[in-house]
């Protein structure tokens, strides 16, 4: 593929925010640092604050380098500029399977922590 195509796939994974397959593939592109940082950020935020998927949270970190720390810092943040925005729906309680009850998404995210290391 010549590289306007290859940026053009970029673009369009992105537009359908399809940020994991966008990761790997501006990562393949040797697309700036600073650019497919900002694209795995939207991965592991989608991953964990719209799909609720722990295991995939984890994976995602751990394959970017993201220590827990960084996770939790990442998702603290993430959650503030939400309610800053009046846009809290991705905070609302959701159902947990793992969990079996509803959980907010800081309750998700501090469940998340405590099973970080299992």
């Amino acid at each position: 593929m010549s590289e306007k195509a290859d940026k053009d796939e970029l673009r369009v994974e992105i537009e359908r925010e399809h940020f994991v397959r966008a990761a790997l593939l501006a990562a393949s592109l040797g697309i700036g640092e600073e650019e497919i940082q900002d694209i795995r950020l939207k991965a592991l935020r989608q991953i964990s604050a719209e799909y609720r998927n722990a295991p995939g949270t984890k994976s995602l970190a751990q394959q970017y380098g993201f220590s827990k720390q960084k996770v939790k810092n990442l998702l603290e943040k993430y959650a503030e500029e939400k309610r800053k925005e009046g846009n809290d729906k991705v905070l609302a309680h959701c159902y947990d399977l793992s969990a079996g009850e509803y959980l907010s998404f800081e309750e998700w995210v501090d469940q998340l922590l405590k099973d970080w290391d299992k």
